[in-house]
This record gives structure tokens, sequence and C-alpha cells, in this order.
């Protein structure tokens, strides 16, 4: 499992688990490449570039997967990894992850009971963290601050400047929002929607 960090075990240390996604593609390495291949955790990239943060923080890779190919044993495995923190004192867990499937990882971990103890948040990008114009920066920041209020015992979902507890997010299909399960604001989503199962 790689692995990169600038962390102590403390209350104001953030771990990241990269499941891969679009937030962590890249160019195709070889010179007849046509797609993009998934490349090491974004989060260590964005981290690494910002001076004067206020947390430590480690970053550790669970797997390089788009996320409709993601599976239950890859899910078992996060799981894993977020009950091995309970060894140590952080409270606060950052999942990178493609946004296809995040709403569906994010409440197989909630129904795991792994989140006990915890204050875990899903995050990812809707372009590529290499992308001049992604919002993979601002949603890792958005999860982060996230991971400091939300209630212990939770998982959260942050995604264009919203935070939303799992089991009430949805995705609007047409417009690739992430929507609170009650939220009125998108009509035109109305029937065109992933929604959460709890």
């Amino acid at each position: 499992m790689a692995n990169a960090s600038h962390q102590t075990n403390d209350n104001n240390s953030v771990i990241v688990f990269g499941m891969g996604g679009t937030i962590d593609k890249d160019y195709p390495r070889s010179t007849k490449g046509y797609a993009f291949e998934i490349d090491d955790p974004a989060a260590t990239r964005i981290l690494s570039g910002l001076p004067n943060l206020g947390i430590k923080w480690l970053v550790k890779s669970i797997c390089r997967k788009d996320s409709i190919e993601i599976n239950d044993e890859d899910r078992m495995n996060l799981v894993s990894s977020i009950t091995a923190c309970k060894m140590t004192h952080s409270q606060r867990i950052i999942v990178t992850h493609g946004t296809d499937t995040m709403i569906e990882t994010a409440l197989f971990v909630l129904k795991s009971g792994c989140a006990e103890g915890k204050r875990i948040v899903f995050t990812g990008a809707m372009k590529p963290d290499k992308f001049k114009d992604s919002d993979a920066e601002f949603n890792m920041g958005g999860a982060i601050a996230a991971t400091s209020i939300i209630p212990s015992g939770s998982v959260h979902i942050f995604m264009g400047g919203n935070v939303f507890p799992c089991q009430t997010c949805r995705r609007c299909l047409k417009s690739g929002l992430f929507l609170s399960s009650s939220s009125g604001d998108y009509p035109e989503c109305d029937g065109s929607s992933t929604k959460s199962n709890p």
C-alpha cells in the first residue's frame, strides 16, 4: 500500500485513503496511449503543495480504479484500513473516490460500523487534479474542513461546496451535482438521480 505523509498521531491529524477515480487520473504514459490512467492519489500532490497547513496528514492508496470498477472486496479493504485507524488517535478520515459509485461506497462504510469514533468524509473531482480547471483542490479543502465539524460516527460526502450525510445524499444524473435527498432546489433532477438507500 503506497503512502505519503507529514503526520503525527494526534487529534489534529487527517488520514486520506485513495480509491482512484477521476481525481487521480493522469495522461497516459505510453507513446501510443489513448486513455487516462489512474495515478498515485492526488491528495499527496495537493497537500504537499500547500504551505502553513494547520493539520498533520497521511495518504494511503487502497486501490486505483474507476469507481464503476470498485467492488465489495475493495470496499472491505477500505473498511479494514479505517478500522485499523482505531489503533491511532486520528479521528478524521477522508476517502477520495470516483463520483459514479461514491454514495454506494460511503453507505457501505457507514453500515460496516467502522465509522464509530471517526469523522469520515468522501470526496472526489469532476475533472482530474492535473487539469488546470479541476475542482480537486477545492473539494479536498472542503472535505478536510468538514472532518472537523461533522458528528463523530458519521459518514458524509463533500462535493461542489456542499456536505451531506451519505444516507441522505443523491446525485442528479442530468447535472452531475450531489444533492440532499430533501432538496427541492433542482426540479430538473427529480426522477433523474441516483439515491442513497439506507
